[in-house]
């Protein structure tokens, strides 16, 4: 799909030709363990250039600088910057279930249960009004794609045709989609390639799991499939990827198996040296869990914890480390929240490792701290509970890390209850505003959502980070707090959010976070604003995007219509792709209709027509949540490879 990276200060599109992936902003940040892709942009490499209307585009960097050393607040204790990031990122990689909550399409699990993971199906009742019909899909969606994918060579058309049929997961007469996306695994364009090997898993059709199988594997029937000598690895790595999508659909405990048992064996392959293969093995197993309720779910889910644990505690030295960092987070997505044996021995061995006097490397103690974000239950707690939280106040205290003090804070949100939420709330009071209070405020925002959404939000919270809004000096300070007061479900703030976003408006970053502030009190009142802000936006994308997905969160239909307008107009690139993601994310079936005529005119550009394809996707998608949504909640995105997210072309990055 074509590749859109939406900066805080600037929304960046290539002009030139971009990558047959999707890409969605993820906020500011660069992997640790590899420099970033550089893009294919016109002019020499590291000359800025400007992407469409003359929106300037950052270099591509290499790895940060670790910033000064600085106090930390009022711990006294250096903090080290293992990476130049901010809140947004985390944000971004998480927001999806919070902002589905206000929706009318979804009522999204609570946070930590075994359904927060990954999106339930498009509800029935007072939803199908909006749904497009099997009728819609099969007739005129998925065949206009197809026609889309046979008639156009190019890779951007191709790439967000792949992703979009895949996501519609339909077979249509004359079109057998498995059939198609296996036929386009053997393309020379690599970036195609791999597209079409992640589709086959998130169509989700049962029939693709042996051959992304014998991908993975590299064997004789996955060398036939690619036409080569040998798979590629990163070809093995999507295959990877998509066999742990596929599996979790899936309601057959034996396949689950039999691909827990391939993505197993890829990790203990002693001669299998490539990073990001042996990574999206361990990544895939830890999304492999369907039905926390079903037996055999249980027992698989069981098997690969005790596996993965005895991998993670294998000495494979520092250079391994930033692959090991994974397997906490899968064992905790794997398990959710719990007080069973397996539960606290998880709890006690990251504990453990957050506490040793001798710790591993960054990337573990990042993961550490995320793990026990996920498997620590809160108020009902038992004794295990309460001595790993008092492990992560104590690692925010003294960690000389900033990432995993600031994963710290998140993991302390995520677990919430009310001692835990005092304890943030006086930390908040004593940090640093430069670098504690956004992410603090971002940490009590999640402490408090649970009861916001029960109906009894948390006054005294929303109340602490309404006052100090009105304080901050620093927008990144004030981005956050309006997050965190959304979070709170404090209905309440909506006047103040409201006469802030008409204040601010010309501030294009903070009238976006307000935009989501609004969405997440569920303020219907905002329409009418924002129907209006909607209009006044074409030149500013990111404000737009947000602009819609606070319309789209708040039941506003009606913003398709002035979407669809813009969607056939002469606006830049960048303008096009947050248009297109936006018609997508509302999924309201008048679009169809639309998209199709405009997919179906050659005389638009190539790039127009792949952004109308993605949109088609997203308003045909069959799941509420993004597909990558297993992978993306509480990663620890500082530890990655390429193929899982690079900022445009792994799979965290793709619409």
């Amino acid at each position: 799909m074509v590749r859109v990276a939406l900066s805080i200060l600037a929304v960046v599109v290539a002009s030139a030709a971009l990558p047959a992936h999707g890409g969605q902003y993820r906020g500011p940040r660069l992997p640790v363990t590899q420099p970033p892709t550089v893009p294919r942009t016109p002019g020499a490499p590291g000359t800025p250039t400007t992407g469409g209307g003359g929106v300037p585009m950052p270099v591509p960097r290499g790895p940060a600088t670790p910033a000064p050393p600085n106090t930390g607040g009022t711990t006294g204790i250096p903090i080290v910057a293992s990476e130049e990031l901010g809140w947004q990122t985390w944000w971004e990689f998480n927001k999806e279930p919070f902002l589905h909550r206000q929706t009318a399409r979804l009522m999204v699990p609570v946070s930590g249960s075994d359904d927060f993971y990954l999106g339930a199906r498009r509800q029935s009742g007072v939803t199908e009004r909006w749904q497009p019909t099997q009728k819609e899909l099969v007739e005129r969606a998925v065949p206009a794609l197809a026609a889309l994918l046979a008639g156009e060579n190019n890779r951007e058309v191709q790439g967000a045709c792949l992703v979009a049929l895949a996501k519609i997961g339909r077979d249509a007469p004359g079109f057998e989609l498995t059939t198609e996306l296996a036929a386009r695994v053997r393309r020379d364009d690599q970036e195609v390639s791999e597209t079409a090997v992640l589709a086959l898993g998130l169509a989700g059709q049962a029939r693709a799991v042996a051959p992304l199988r014998a991908l993975l594997l590299d064997e004789p029937d996955g060398r036939r499939l690619v036409d080569r000598e040998a798979v590629r690895p990163r070809t093995r790595a999507f295959a990877a990827y998509a066999l742990g999508i596929l599996a979790r659909r899936g309601a057959d405990p034996a396949q689950q198996q039999v691909v827990r048992d391939a993505l197993w064996r890829q990790l203990r392959d002693p001669t299998l040296t490539d990073r990001d293969v042996r990574t999206a093995a361990v990544t895939a197993i830890g999304v492999l869990r369907a039905d926390p309720e079903r037996a055999a779910d249980k027992r698989l889910s069981w098997v690969a914890v005790e596996d993965l644990l005895r991998w993670f505690g294998d000495s494979l030295g520092p250079s391994e480390e930033t692959v090991q960092s994974h397997a906490p987070i899968a064992v905790a997505r794997l398990l959710g929240r719990g007080g069973s044996p397996l539960h606290q021995q998880c709890k006690q061995r990251f504990a453990a490792e957050l506490t040793a006097p001798s710790p591993r490397g960054a990337a573990i103690l990042q993961s550490c701290t995320i793990a026990l974000g996920m498997l620590v239950r809160g108020g009902d707690g038992d004794a295990g509970d309460v001595a790993a939280v008092q492990v992560l106040q104590q690692t925010y205290e003294r960690t000389r890390d900033r990432a995993t003090r600031q994963f710290a804070a998140i993991a302390l949100g995520r677990i919430g209850g009310d001692e835990v939420s005092k304890w943030l709330q006086s930390a908040y009071v004593r940090g640093s505003k430069a670098n504690d209070r956004p992410w603090l405020a971002i940490a009590l925002g999640l402490a408090a959502e649970p009861a916001g959404r029960r109906g009894a939000p948390d006054a005294h919270v929303a109340t602490m980070l309404l006052q100090d809004l009105g304080e901050a000096a620093s927008n990144d300070l004030r981005c956050a707090l309006v997050v965190g007061l959304g979070l709170t479900g404090y209905e309440p703030a909506a006047a103040a959010v409201q006469r802030l976003l008409q204040q601010n408006e010309a501030d294009e970053p903070f009238a976006g976070y307000l935009c989501i502030s609004l969405a997440l009190l569920g303020d219907t009142s905002a329409v009418p604003l924002l129907q209006e802000m909607l209009e006044r936006s074409a030149r500013r994308p990111f404000l737009l995007m947000q602009c819609a997905v606070a319309l789209g969160c708040l039941g506003d239909h009606d913003a398709t219509a002035r979407l669809l307008t813009m969607l056939d107009g002469d606006h830049s690139l960048a303008v096009l792709a947050a248009v297109a993601a936006a018609v997508g994310r509302i999924g309201d079936r008048r679009a169809i209709e639309p998209l199709v005529s405009m997919a179906a005119d050659g005389e638009r550009s190539r790039l127009a027509r792949a952004f109308l394809a993605a949109a088609l996707g997203g308003v045909g998608d069959k799941d509420e949540l993004p597909w990558n949504t297993p992978f993306a909640i509480d990663c620890n995105y500082l530890t990655t490879v390429d193929t899982l997210t690079n900022g445009s072309t792994g799979v965290l990055d793709i619409l």
